[in-house]
């Protein structure tokens, strides 16, 4: 029963791994793969002479011929083993992502060259010079004395590659940094038996050992490898960004957002689905073979791809973003399926324009939302000073911040009433000042706390800090109704709202009655169901009901007809076209058919003396008339206390007035 060498059992394990890279293609994705391939194949060229060496140091026989071959396979084996551990260092530069700090001197690159330009020289030179080895005419190998030059320039190679290894730990999950550190332990065990056991030809064998314990426990590219896009995994990603935050490496960033990925996942069902994210990476992956642009391509889930490569020039971002929007914007026939993506694409670098993982992951998170509509690709550093942006991009953190530190407060806007010439109620409206940002629009926050869910607990605040502001009034004294304040429609669909409001009403110890709703036309399509059956339980409770930006939508006379609704608020869009005269008719008649319908009716917007006078004049006809008006004429929104002391003032004001006329 022969037994297989050291020599013979390292050959075979390189020679699979060479195998497994080809058939893989590896050896064509990215700089970290070329450089380990090369190892692998180094490794077999050393194996495979030093199997060579032993063969003829056993078997051979003294002729010239054979003595040159033994000359060749041991400069074979030395060239291919000197140049592993210099290359070995280079891999452990790319793979721990830290390329940037290995080329960023010249001194480092100089420190790195020295040592193997050194042993290729004595190389060179052996048997002129040095003496490295020698074959004797009896064709046997001789070692010389400037042999240990060679282990001592490996040994400095080593020694450097665990210094970068500990150095950059923090950059290392713990199994890898564990591996690394069992390999060069490995490989210096080898190396060191070898040389004071020059017949044991173990170091190659080793070598190939620690390669193969490193395939196994690190490379893994079947878990690195999302199965359903044959995209990278996000989790992977998400490491080596974080990497190269922690190293401050520079590099480019394209991020690829399906916007309508949801709708498509609808539309082809899951297994299709599958098919077409596939045929995105596919597409992608063409792209950046084709302009040269060295990136794996990342899928961060929700429809979300990215590009992650070195730091590459403008032009060529511009060019590999054009040819992704191209590439993508096409129907995808998905088994008779024909989709088309709605995408977006936004390019960035960091760490120059992004500095860290939050504003980064807010930024991947958002982009799409907030770049401009007519554009499908934009570079971070075109719009990352618009104030509105950052603040867009910032959103999330924003809306944590405020609820946390009571970032929020609740204004309030009067409603004149055109019967009693007087302020009968007021609208609560929500403010937003950030410590950073100062204050934000409620057009802005709002829709984002609507996508991110974060109206939910907005809405519970204003809730409660409108029913504690009514309880702490006297309605009476100040001679208001009600109070209003807005359901979003996210609220609208909750399953426990009305509880929910019934339970602070009462713990507030208010009446029904002086509590305002208003609801949206697109908060009441939503789930039409629930809505309804939110609305018509809170409406017999008490609550009043209005309807909100009337006039906006496709459905609202459906909606005004089939919810209890007590009020309609005509949208600012009919205020704008009062000098219309045909417009001006739309509006008088739509008045009429709300009041006719017994709505009260409440007009917005109203900015100017002369505009608040024409809805007024309307009033000559009681059926017709409208009886409420709000707007920037009367008084914008303000704080409480404010509010209350120009109620207070005006509520003073018409009492005199109505004691002088008597």
């Amino acid at each position: 029963m022969s037994v297989l060498s050291f020599d013979e059992c390292a050959v075979i394990l390189t020679l699979v791994f060479l195998i497994a890279y080809i058939m893989r293609r590896q050896y064509l994705n990215g700089r970290t793969n070329r450089i380990m391939v090369t190892i692998v194949f180094l490794i077999f060229l050393s194996s495979l002479a030093d199997l060579g060496f032993g063969a003829i140091d056993v078997y051979g026989y003294p002729a010239p011929w054979l003595r040159v071959v033994y000359y060749a396979v041991n400069y074979l084996y030395f060239v291919s083993r000197n140049i592993i551990p210099p290359l070995f260092v280079l891999y452990l530069y790319s793979s721990i992502d830290i390329w940037h700090v290995f080329v960023s001197t010249k001194v480092r690159n100089a420190l790195w060259f020295a040592p193997f330009a050194v042993s290729m020289a004595v190389l060179l030179l052996n048997g002129f010079v040095f003496d490295v080895f020698s074959v004797t005419e009896e064709c046997k190998y001789v070692r010389g004395p400037f042999l240990s030059v060679l282990y001592l320039i490996s040994a400095v190679y080593g020694i450097w590659g665990i210094v970068v290894t500990i150095k950059y730990r923090k950059l290392l999950n713990k199994d890898k940094f564990a591996v690394l550190i069992f390999m060069y332990a490995i490989i210096f065990s080898g190396m060191f038996i070898q040389m004071f056991h020059p017949k044991l030809l173990i170091e190659s064998f080793c070598m190939a050992l620690a390669l193969l314990f490193f395939m196994v426990m690190v490379k893994r590219e079947e878990d690195q490898i999302d199965p359903m896009t044959g995209a990278t995994k996000y989790n992977v990603g998400i490491e080596r960004i974080t990497r190269n935050f922690i190293s401050r490496k520079p590099v480019s960033l394209i991020f690829v957002k399906i916007v309508n990925h949801s709708n498509i996942r609808v539309y082809l069902g899951q297994t299709k689905f599958v098919e077409f994210l596939r045929s995105i990476t596919a597409a992608l992956n063409s792209v950046s073979r084709e302009k040269g642009f060295t990136s794996e391509i990342y899928y961060f889930e929700r429809g979300l791809f990215a590009y992650l490569g070195d730091r590459s020039d403008e032009e060529l971002l511009a060019q590999i973003s054009e040819a992704a929007r191209e590439a993508l914007t096409r129907p995808f026939n998905i088994d008779g399926f024909l989709v088309m993506p709605d995408v977006r694409l936004c390019v960035t670098d960091c760490p120059d324009e992004i500095e860290d993982l939050r504003t980064l992951y807010s930024l991947a998170l958002t982009f799409h939302n907030t770049m401009p509509n007519n554009r499908e690709v934009q570079f971070y550093r075109d719009f990352c000073n618009d104030n509105d942006f950052k603040i867009r991009n910032d959103m999330n953190a924003i809306l944590s911040r405020a609820l946390e530190n009571n970032g929020f407060q609740m204004y309030y806007q009067p409603i004149y009433s055109t019967v009693e010439n007087r302020f009968v109620a007021a609208e609560a409206l929500i403010r937003l000042k950030d410590r950073y940002y100062g204050n934000i629009s409620p057009a802005l926050f709002i829709p984002m706390a609507e996508k991110s869910g974060a109206i939910h607990d907005i809405g519970d605040y204003v809730i409660k800090t409108v029913l504690k502001f009514i309880s702490d009034l006297d309605m009476e004294e100040l001679g208001l109704y009600y109070i209003e304040l807005n359901l979003s429609a996210s609220q609208c669909i909750e399953v426990d709202l009305v509880e929910r409001i019934q339970s602070f009403i009462e713990d507030h110890g208010i009446r029904p009655e002086n509590v305002g709703l208003e609801l949206t036309e697109t908060a009441a399509d939503i789930n039409p169901e629930i809505v309804d059956n939110n609305i018509r339980k809170l409406h017999d409770y008490g609550v009043r009901i209005a309807l909100d930006d009337f006039g906006t939508g496709y459905s609202n006379v459906r909606r005004v007809t089939t919810l209890p609704i007590d009020q309609v608020k005509m949208d600012k869009s009919f205020v704008d076209m009062v000098d219309d005269p045909q417009m001006w008719i739309v509006i008088q008649d739509t008045i009429g058919m709300l009041r006719e319908m017994g709505k009260e009716v409440l007009v917005e917007g109203i900015e100017e003396e002369r505009v608040a006078r024409m809805f007024t004049d309307i009033n000559t006809d009681l059926i017709q008339g409208c009886e409420l008006i709000q707007g920037f004429y009367f008084c914008k929104p303000v704080p409480k206390d404010e509010f209350v002391e120009f109620i207070r003032k005006h509520r003073q004001a018409s009492e005199a007035d109505e004691q002088n006329n008597m």
